[in-house]
């Protein structure tokens, strides 16, 4: 047999199968039906669905052929996709092309074929719908070949639909997430990846915060235009092979070989290019470009690979910088997040059997009587052993799971704050709450039910909160507020001086409390700024009728001083630390309500 020929487009043609990625793949059902359909309708043992691959021949569907490829150069179907219509060979016998083929001297013995070829819409016949059979046939009629130019057409329907469906994104016409990870998978198994210094990228061209306000001003057609602008510009400033991605919907990423000064040069430049402004009609658009990348190593998982360049730009944008390769540790620290919010949320479902409350005292300066406590929150895992508020509560507050811990607090706290009530303990409970479950328009009545529930008076009841939640929503926290004070709940700014200090909001919320942020307190004594600060924030307060509370007192002098100053409470680690309820109870002491440590206070009478 004389050496097959090759079509002139053969790189695009091979190109465009490589995108399809249907190369070894697992059999499809609609595939198979129509190679069935051909066998009965045409009445031949061997139907086949042939894509021509640079060395061979490989069937997506077969039905009689127990081979699932043959070379090329045995390939029939190889001849057939440098012609548009049907290839018919009555007799492989007495044609000189195929007469000397293994396929035909041997097994299955091919006498007949015929091939449709399979024509993508740029016109690049990719393969054939074949009929083979071992008897040669006298004719092959205008009908046979029309109705097989139809079968081969649904073929080629379904490859296009699997393009179109399976990898790639409509939007942004580009290669979508999954076949990105393919590529990678492709990458990996062949491992080089080491030994060729390829790296990946994933570029987030404004932020999903950018994009949804853009959509809400702008509307989805106008956000997607932009997109597609900022697409063309990222593609501008890549070289010309690179193949763009679409991970998720403002994140592209792209494959290349660079070694790291070069990569660094590239992501820089393009880091400058994109800080222009890229306009859209009459509005500038100054949205940051942020790049994570990371060296592909021998062997590694695609997934892993694509959350960790997701991470790494999520972690640029917060940063404010361009760029930046992958760190290890950051991923540690995101796989430690995860754990937390993982191992909380199975806890909260269970009722919150590994939390607990601790309460701290807080005392009266000038006469040193406990007159209230803190609730504070306390998790000790069996997994993760004991893990800080300071750690799980921002986690959180970016979850829904900060409503189901507030309502445990609220519940375990009230419940307690009732006990102490019926043993005739005159003590105010204190618990924070965040900015989010302010925001809950239900918020005001669970609080409500809780007292009720638990026969609380309301004023030994204390809400805490940071200024940051006067930013949220204003409107909504007033009238919770409004509320909760009419039933006489105590209400306090916790952390004062730290935050917004809207001097606005807090005449308009009108609060009991402002608690001095204990960062003032810690280093009172060698602070001059802070000596300055904290008795102009207690002359402030007491001018708009609001109670002082100093967080984080920790030094007897520290103590002195704020009475000296007029604050009117504290709380801190020289006074007490956090209790558990016996072990607070034992502190109060058998005189209930007294601080064990008045004999301190003495010196301020």
């Amino acid at each position: 047999m004389s050496s097959v020929p090759v079509p002139l487009n053969e790189l695009k043609r091979l190109a465009l199968l490589r995108e399809l990625c249907i190369l070894d793949t697992p059999p499809d059902q609609a595939f198979d039906l129509i190679t069935r359909l051909a066998s009965q309708v045409f009445g031949v043992p061997i139907a086949l669905i042939a894509l021509i691959d640079q060395e061979r021949q490989w069937f997506k569907s077969r039905v009689g052929m127990s081979v699932q490829e043959t070379p090329r150069d045995q390939a029939f179907c190889a001849y057939a996709i440098l012609q548009p219509e049907v290839m018919v060979v009555p007799d492989a016998r007495h044609d000189a092309r195929f007469k000397d083929n293994l396929l035909v001297t041997g097994s299955p013995n091919i006498r007949f074929y015929a091939g449709a070829p399979l024509t993508s819409r740029e016109g690049l016949n990719l393969g054939t719908l074949c009929l083979i059979d071992t008897v040669p046939h006298d004719s092959f009629g205008p009908q046979e070949h029309a109705m097989l130019l139809s079968m081969a057409a649904m073929v080629t329907m379904r490859l296009e639909s699997l393009r179109t469906i399976g990898y790639m994104d409509a939007t942004m016409v580009l290669p979508n997430r999954a076949r990105l990870l393919d590529d990678l998978e492709q990458h990996s198994q062949a491992g080089t990846c080491a030994s060729t210094s390829l790296c990946a990228v994933a570029v987030d061209l404004c932020g999903a915060e950018y994009f949804n306000d853009m959509v809400k001003a702008l509307g989805y057609r106008y956000a997607d235009d932009y997109l597609l602008a900022a697409r063309d510009r990222l593609l501008s400033l890549l070289p010309p092979e690179t193949t763009l991605y679409r991970i998720s919907t403002t994140r592209l990423g792209f494959i290349l070989e660079r070694e790291d000064e070069a990569l660094a040069d590239l992501l820089t430049s393009i880091g400058q290019a994109c800080a222009e402004p890229l306009w859209m009609g009459d509005i500038p658009h100054n949205a940051r470009v942020t790049m994570g990348t990371m060296r592909l190593p021998e062997r590694f998982s695609p997934p892993d690979v694509i959350r960790a360049l997701v991470s790494t730009s999520d972690s640029v944008r917060q940063d404010g910088g361009d760029w930046a390769f992958y760190d290890s540790r950051q991923h540690e620290s995101q796989r430690r997040s995860f754990q937390v919010l993982s191992a909380l949320s199975l806890v909260l479902n269970r009722g919150g059997d590994e939390l607990a409350l601790h309460y701290q005292p807080k005392v009266d300066l000038r006469t040193g009587r406990c007159v209230g406590v803190e609730a504070l929150l306390r998790w000790n895992s069996p997994t993760l052993g004991p893990v800080s508020p300071a750690e799980f509560i921002p986690l959180a507050e970016k979850t829904a799971l900060i409503e189901s811990i507030t309502q445990w607090v609220m519940a375990q706290a009230l419940q307690q704050a009732g006990i102490w009530q019926r043993q005739g303990l005159n003590l105010t409970m204190a618990f924070n709450v965040s900015a989010l479950d302010l925001d809950r328009p239900g918020f005001a009545n669970e609080l409500c039910t809780l007292i009720e529930r638990h026969a609380v008076d309301p004023h030994r009841i204390e809400l805490e909160f940071t200024e940051s939640a006067l930013t949220h929503q204003p409107e909504r926290l007033r009238q919770h507020l409004l509320r909760l004070r009419a039933l006489g709940v105590k209400v306090a700014i916790d952390d004062f001086g730290t935050g917004y200090s809207n001097l606005t909001y807090l005449k308009t919320l009108s609060a009991d409390a402002l608690k001095v942020d204990q960062s003032f307190v810690r280093n009172l004594l060698e602070d001059a700024t802070d000596q300055a600060i904290v008795p102009a924030l207690v002359r402030l307060a007491h001018e708009i009728k609001h109670t002082v509370v100093a967080e984080g007192i920790e030094t007897e002098a520290a103590y002195q001083a704020l009475a000296h100053w007029g604050c009117d409470e504290g709380q801190g680690y020289w006074i007490a630390k956090p209790m558990p309820v016996l072990a607070l109870e034992h502190w109060l002491g058998s005189e209930p309500g007294r601080w064990p440590g008045l004999h301190q206070a003495s010196r301020l009478a």
